[in-house]
């Protein structure tokens, strides 16, 4: 899949409301065009950082800190439709939101 990195940052905006609700601060960003450029989202909770790093290609990262257990959790994802890239916006909704590890 080429990724439009325009619908990445529609896809982001799709969220904003659910992630504003639950009080993650997110900030969405832009690498420079390239041949393989970039888009990422940081995002932050009281117990959590993740960034989710989108290439061009399809490929993903996502990198989640669970500050309170002190782990990093990182996930690799090669999105062939858009409505991977909405599981994978979903799965780090999910991630954000779900109760804290020994919770």
């Amino acid at each position: 899949m080429e990724l439009d990195l325009d619908v990445f940052a529609d896809a982001v905006t799709s969220h904003a409301s659910q992630w504003n609700d639950a009080g993650v601060h997110w900030k969405l960003h832009r690498g420079p065009t390239r041949d393989k450029s970039a888009a990422w989202i940081h995002c932050a909770t009281k117990d959590r950082e993740a960034q989710l790093t989108v290439w061009t290609s399809g490929e993903a990262e996502l990198d989640l800190a669970d500050l309170s257990a002190g782990t990093v959790i990182s996930t690799h994802y090669d999105m062939s439709t858009a409505a991977d890239l909405t599981a994978c916006l979903d799965e780090l909704t999910h991630r954000l939101t779900s109760a804290p590890s020994g919770a």
